[in-house]
């Protein structure tokens, strides 16, 4: 049911249904499958019927969803965590990773440690899911946490570090947006 061109996620034999919209609610709606619904156990979820199959249900939390630095110094790396708690049903997993990065930030650390007295930013993760744990470089579409079965609050705690040299950046007030996207794997 794949190819390299399509992926049919789930097929279903049924009698009549169909789609209902209005301007703020669409319903979809099918009549005599059989059997649907879900079943499960401690490791298993069998889902049966077109309105049943899904890729997952996935949440996540972040315990702080702004972080500060403070003033940087040549003379220690300055650092701020966030837990990101994922939740999901998908039985494929899921994967967090950073969406997009914006804004004025130092250089990225290219040597695994942000080190104090060298211009460095970085994020460095920690839990089970982590994919790295050594400082690694903010960007756009960078994996840093992924599971590949159900998982239930497992947190992953990102950790933001920056320093500067002596005579790298002028004093003034530096900012960066990182969009998390957390998403069921396929």
């Amino acid at each position: 049911m794949s190819s390299t061109n399509y992926y049919i996620y789930a097929d279903s034999i049924d009698t009549g249904g169909g789609l209902v919209t209005s301007t703020s609610f669409d319903l979809q709606g099918t009549a005599g499958e059989s059997p649907s619904g879900a079943t499960t156990s401690t490791t298993y979820i069998i889902r049966g019927g077109y309105q049943s199959m899904e890729v997952g249900t996935l949440s996540m939390s972040i315990s702080a969803p702004s972080l500060s630095l403070g003033e940087l110094s040549p003379s220690q790396v300055k650092a701020a965590s966030t837990v990101v708690t994922i939740t999901s049903d998908s039985t494929t997993g899921y994967t967090l990773s950073f969406a997009s990065v914006a804004g004025t930030s130092i250089t990225g650390v290219a040597d695994g440690a942000v080190t104090a007295g060298s211009e460095e930013y970085g994020v460095a993760v920690a839990g089970v899911d982590a994919v790295f744990s050594d400082d690694k470089a903010v960007t756009a579409n960078h994996a840093i946490a992924s599971s590949n079965s159900v998982v239930v609050d497992r947190q992953a705690t990102l950790t933001f570090k920056g320093s500067i040299n002596s005579d790298s950046r002028p004093a003034g007030s530096y900012n960066q947006t990182v969009t998390l996207l957390a998403a069921t794997n396929l």
